[in-house]
């Protein structure tokens, strides 16, 4: 899953049949009648592609990485999503809204989403990248910052999605005090805001 565009009627790189993705950016991307292209690629479909990093540099493209900074926020709305099998706000919906965490399970979360985000910040390393958070984008400087880094004129952006979750995390995590106990002497204990 290469390109997920702006377009809906792109074809993702895996459906493609192209045989790099340069190729399959250079024919299905720029060929498009649009002076602003952009289109997320998580990180496991650059593991996957490794060829895009050269590909990006190759066109001079600039990379925002997108993070969470509260990696338990993450894991919850990443488990409320599989539970509920509602992975945007425009398809499905929730109607599971809390759940009983296990602490192996977050643990190993965390760890793999903190060595994805460390692997993907040297990978980009000698490319034109912005970090931004999740948090920046909803709630502060995160949209005019990637604008400003894309030589984008500063406009007001509105989002069709929605926020799909609703609550603290002590109302969602059925177990969270035994969770945030768990968690009190690592280097995760920050994550736990209640």
């Amino acid at each position: 899953m290469l390109a997920d565009v702006l377009r809906r009627r792109t074809i993702s790189f895996r459906n493609s049949r192209q045989k790099d993705a340069a190729t399959y950016l250079e024919k299905r991307l720029h060929r498009k009648n649009s002076d602003v292209i952009g289109f997320k690629m998580p990180y496991l479909s650059l593991i996957e592609h490794p060829d895009a990093r050269d590909a990006f540099k190759t066109f001079g493209y600039r990379i925002i990485r997108l993070s969470r900074e509260n990696l338990l926020d993450q894991y919850i709305s990443y488990k409320l999503a599989t539970i509920n099998g509602a992975w945007r706000s425009d398809r499905g919906s929730m109607t599971v809204n809390c759940f009983t965490a296990e602490p192996a399970d977050v643990e190993e979360a965390f760890k793999r989403w903190t060595e994805w985000n460390l692997e993907l910040s040297r990978m980009v390393e000698t490319l034109p990248n912005l970090h931004v958070t999740y948090e920046e984008l909803v709630d502060g400087p995160g949209v005019s910052r990637s604008l400003e880094f894309l030589n984008l004129r500063q406009v007001s952006l509105h989002s069709p999605f929605r926020r799909q979750r609703s609550g603290t995390q002590s109302e969602i995590i059925k177990n969270y005090a035994q969770l945030k106990e768990h968690f009190a002497r690592t280097e995760w204990v920050s994550h736990f805001v209640g």
